[in-house]
């Protein structure tokens, strides 16, 4: 909640007095027509990262900025956010970051992007976004090294100095704990200070039961006492039972433009690649089911 008020404080500094109005009216309207008032959209399958273990296609699908409006123009309400993020990607990843910020700037009330920081380019720091979310796995050269299997660190860290010093936008840096960087918390927070980071959040990585990335069982923060999971059986699970979806208010749009109930479901899930009234019309039931985690994946969602 404290994130979110910082980041709207800092928002309507940049847009103005009545950008709240037209903010809590275009929430109104997701409300009346049960559309989700947010919307995660994946620029590409293509990742900065080049980390070991880590697969990505050969020839990674773009969504381009048509693809984008038409899913917006044929929604019932506008969505008062949106996300660009990815699942095994990176939004800067995509050539076309520039015109899908463009596009989703004119057809939102709050614009963020998700990034692991590699990669940034002099146009990135420009984009019309209102939150940067830097989402780093560890606070270390060596424990970075462990789990990405290269030594870039430091251009992560000089990636996020760019974009503070140049971009009017909020900036937020997450820790993202995995087995090898579960004692960087304390080195983490020191960071913060150091390079005199405003927001940060620590988190714990999700597993993922198709092993493509960093949330392989074998990187899971298992021995923090805070960790979501707990092995049993020779089997991972949640330590405790859930209590509603983390992601209820939004939907995601991947890079192949085909809208989904989150993240983390694949095709065993409901999904469409038709951008109609229709489509979001089937879209609805969809967040039902998420609070009341339905789902496959939810299984694995702390």
């Amino acid at each position: 909640m404290k994130r979110t008020l910082a980041a709207g404080i800092a928002i309507w500094r940049q847009k103005g007095i009545l950008w709240p109005f037209s903010m809590v009216i275009r929430a109104i309207k997701c409300a009346m027509y049960r559309v989700p008032r947010g919307l995660i959209v994946e620029p590409s399958q293509g990742c900065t990262g080049n980390c070991a273990g880590c697969h990505i296609p050969s020839q990674p699908v773009i969504l381009n900025a048509e693809q984008l409006e038409t899913w917006l123009e044929t929604s019932p309400a506008k969505p008062v956010t949106i996300h660009f993020s990815g699942k095994h990607s990176d939004p800067l990843a995509s050539p076309e970051i520039n015109k899908l910020a463009e596009t989703a700037e004119k057809n939102c009330s709050m614009l963020s992007v998700s990034t692991i920081g590699l990669g940034l380019k002099q146009a990135h720091v420009y984009l019309p976004v209102d939150r940067w979310i830097f989402s780093i796995p560890a606070a270390t050269e060596k424990s970075w090294e462990i789990l990405r299997g290269n030594k870039r660190f430091m251009e992560a860290i000089e990636a996020i100095r760019t974009v503070r010093q140049s971009s009017r936008a909020m900036v937020e840096v997450v820790l993202t704990l995995w087995k090898a960087s579960v004692n960087d918390i304390e080195i983490f927070n020191q960071l913060a200070m150091k390079e005199n980071w405003q927001h940060t959040k620590v988190v714990f990585g999700r597993f993922d039961p198709e092993g493509n990335h960093f949330g392989r069982l074998e990187n899971i923060a298992l021995d923090h006492k805070a960790s979501p999971y707990i092995l049993r059986n020779n089997s991972l699970t949640l330590e405790k039972d859930p209590q509603g979806c983390p992601l209820a208010g939004y939907l995601f749009l991947d890079a192949t433009g085909t809208l989904r109930p989150c993240p983390f479901t694949g095709d065993e899930s409901p999904h469409t690649a038709t951008p109609n009234r229709e489509s979001w019309n089937t879209a609805k039931d969809w967040v039902r089911q998420k609070r009341n985690r339905e789902y496959p994946a939810c299984t694995w969602c702390p």
